[in-house]
């Protein structure tokens, strides 16, 4: 079996997008725009990945539980939040192993992430990597010593994956792999000890789990209708709990995100039709009872009324 050190994935729909990032589950809804566009570079080298994800259109990201093994450290900038929390120039925020989260981004967005096996981690000391790689116990941030020294981190950062991504034949051969692993060692080891780890509120991990639940229960029940109290129900929250929620995280009330969902869906189903399928048939389905609502909501998303998706994918 060959091994994949590398691989590169431009992907237009969220579906394409889950199939290229290993080792977890997303939820993927696009938050603006008339379409769902992103570009994916993974590379892992003896223990360390590199991964860097471009998202063009706003979105809302439900990251289901982590790959195990692995503490995952990425770097979001201002453009997103993470578990509710604003990002900042100089963050990297951890997802540990078996942990997930959410994001929700402005547009564009590259997302920076490195990952550490815990047999590098245990070299840490040896490998003189920074010491909040070994200590940090929660999920959390952790804030670099200023902006100059995240900012060198993540332009040498995107000069490897450009490198790696231009010409993949390096990773052929194994002495490059192996520079190409100390090189990493060596971007990591310059964040140096400076800085300070958050930990994030106590709350978090909870509200993260709900909010998995909440998304599997909308992907799941696209055609059921859903009370707000099978909702409570379902995710073991109450009314006032679950709102403040889905709100902190998406920016929605749990009604409002689960109809753009449910647009999205339309969309996506218009977009590739069965033979003889119908905008009636489509807007039932997925719980949209008024049809005249469901077109004028459909054309202020996307810019066009839902006939005219169909008609175009219909040929």
């Amino acid at each position: 079996m060959t091994t994949r050190f590398y691989h590169a994935t431009e992907a237009d729909s969220a579906e394409a997008l889950n199939r290229a990032i290993p080792g977890a589950r997303f939820d993927w809804i696009a938050d603006a725009g008339t379409s769902f566009r992103a570009s994916f570079q993974h590379m892992l080298l003896d223990g360390i990945a590199l991964t860097q994800l471009g998202l063009e259109q706003a979105s809302y990201v439900t990251l289901g539980e982590r790959v195990v093994n692995f503490n995952i450290w990425h770097a979001i900038g201002t453009k997103g939040t993470v578990n509710g929390r604003q990002g900042r120039e100089d963050d990297l925020v951890l997802v540990r192993p078996g942990e997930g989260a959410t994001l929700h981004t402005e547009a564009p967005i590259l997302i920076q992430s490195f990952a550490l096996h815990p047999g590098v981690l245990a070299q840490a000391e040896a490998l003189q990597l920074p010491s909040a790689l070994m200590t940090a116990p929660v999920s959390g941030r952790w804030h670099l010593a200023g902006q100059t020294l995240s900012a060198a981190f993540l332009a040498r950062h995107r000069a490897i994956m450009a490198e790696v991504g231009g010409h993949p034949a390096l990773m052929a051969q194994g002495s490059t792999r192996a520079a190409l692993h100390n090189t990493l060692l060596d971007m990591i080891a310059t964040l140096g000890d400076a800085g300070h780890f958050a930990p994030d509120r106590s709350t978090a991990g909870r509200h993260t789990r709900i909010m998995q639940r909440f998304e599997q229960i909308a992907r799941e029940a696209v055609d059921e209708p859903l009370s707000l109290a099978d909702l409570c129900r379902l995710t073991g929250t109450s009314r006032r709990s679950l709102a403040a929620i889905v709100l902190e995280r998406t920016g929605r009330s749990p009604a409002a995100y689960l109809r753009w969902r449910r647009l999205w869906l339309a969309k996506e189903i218009l977009s590739r039709p069965d033979d003889g399928m119908t905008v009636t048939e489509v807007a039932y389905r997925l719980g949209f009872w008024h049809l005249g609502r469901f077109a004028a909501a459909y054309a202020q998303a996307f810019g066009e009324r839902p006939s005219r998706t169909l008609a175009r994918a219909a040929g």
